[in-house]
Parts: structure tokens; C-alpha cells; sequence
């Protein structure tokens, strides 16, 4: 009879992070050495392109950020979780209550239609309860996990446009690419640039899931 709502934090699987350089050389901060990533030859009679990529897994398990929110909203979860249990077993209490009550001949037949409209009224509020809060949930996730995307899609441009990249995209195992060359892999020094500016992509996330919220219920 239970069914649990099961939310994670989706794996910014989506889409492509894409970026375009302007073309302008980028003035470096003091404390980091940018190394511009080689522009490949894209076929005879074109100009190179700075192709670059992260493992998506990496951002989940490495980038604290992400990691914050994840607990966050699983915290989120298991609090969920655990109201629906205690509704389920107060419920299966009342059955059993009514059950020995019966037994022992203490319910009249007059009493087993009240009896019948009362447990109907609580099987209707659990599952009201599990079908609203569970969607209240899962509405909340995908809030967080899009203003997180749109923090990490911004972290994305700033770092192309100081490492000069013309491409920068994510890879996933079972994702719609089968093989990219490690030539690219770009994983370590993103999620250390993203690292760095933990407390810059926390500044006004808040404020970000709210205007999502607000806007969904224009």
C-alpha cells in the first residue's frame, strides 16, 4: 500500500553546456596559471576550435556545492518520508483497534457505517497527503536543480572564456556520446574553478529558486 516518492537531484543531464569565446584574450587572475586549451583543425579549409569536457559523475561526487544541495534535498525527502510511515502505521492502529473491538463485540451494527466513513476519510487524507507533498517535493527539486544549472552553466562561460575555449560540454556514461578522446577532459581544473567560487554561485541562490517559484505560479 505505500509508495514512496523516490527524488534526487537530477543529474544535469538535460543538455549541453555550450559556450562561445568573444575572441578577446581574457585578463588572468595573479593566483591562477591559465593554460588556453589547443584549438583543433576541424577539417581542410576551416579554423580551429578549442574543444573541451568534464565528467558530469565528477560534478556530483566533487563539486561541494552541488553536494550541499543534494543533502539538502534529501533531507528533504526523508522527512517526507517519515510523516507518510507515521500516517501509515497510526492508520493500521485505528484498523486495529476497531478489529478487537469488534472481536469483543464492543460495535454495535449501527456503528459500522460511522466506523466505515471514518477509515475511508483516513485513507483519503493519507493519500491526499502523499499525492500533494510528494508533488510539492518533486516541484521544489527540480527548482533547485535548475537554479543549480544555471549557476554552473554561468561558472561554465566565465572559466571557456579564461582557458579560451570555443566548446565546453559534459560527458556521461550512457549519455548520447560514445567516446571522447581524454585530450579534452578539462574535469579537474572546472570543478576546481567551481570550488574556488563556492561562495560567489551560493551568493543569491536562494533568491534564484525563489524567482523560479514565483514565476511558476504566474
Amino acid at each position: 500500500m505505500k509508495r514512496f516518492l523516490s527524488i534526487a537531484i537530477i543529474g544535469l543531464s538535460s543538455s549541453l553546456l555550450i559556450t562561445s569565446c568573444n575572441g578577446d584574450t581574457k585578463t588572468t587572475e595573479s593566483t591562477e596559471e591559465v593554460k588556453p586549451v589547443e584549438k583543433k583543425q576541424m577539417g581542410e579549409g576551416t579554423s580551429g576550435i578549442a574543444l573541451a569536457f568534464y565528467y558530469q559523475d565528477s560534478i556530483a561526487t566533487q563539486f561541494n556545492f552541488y553536494r550541499e544541495i543534494d543533502s539538502v534535498l534529501k533531507a528533504k525527502e526523508l522527512n517526507f518520508q517519515k510523516e507518510l510511515e507515521a500516517k501509515y502505521r497510526a492508520y493500521q492502529a485505528y484498523e486495529a483497534d476497531i478489529q478487537k473491538r469488534m472481536e469483543a463485540n464492543e460495535i454495535t451494527g449501527y456503528q459500522i457505517e460511522e466506523i466505515q466513513k471514518t477509515a475511508m476519510q483516513k485513507q483519503q487524507s493519507i493519500q491526499q497527503f502523499e499525492q500533494q507533498r510528494g508533488a510539492a517535493l518533486q516541484k521544489e527539486s527540480m527548482e533547485y536543480q535548475t537554479a543549480l544549472m544555471n549557476k554552473i552553466a554561468e561558472a561554465g562561460k566565465e572559466f571557456s572564456d579564461k582557458k579560451e575555449i570555443d566548446l565546453l560540454f559534459f560527458y556521461q556514461k550512457g549519455g548520447q556520446i560514445t567516446f571522447i578522446n581524454n585530450a579534452y577532459d578539462v574535469t579537474d581544473e572546472f570543478i576546481s574553478y567551481l570550488n574556488k567560487r563556492e561562495d560567489e554561485l551560493m551568493s543569491g541562490f536562494k533568491d534564484d529558486v525563489e524567482a523560479l517559484q514565483n514565476k511558476d505560479l504566474k
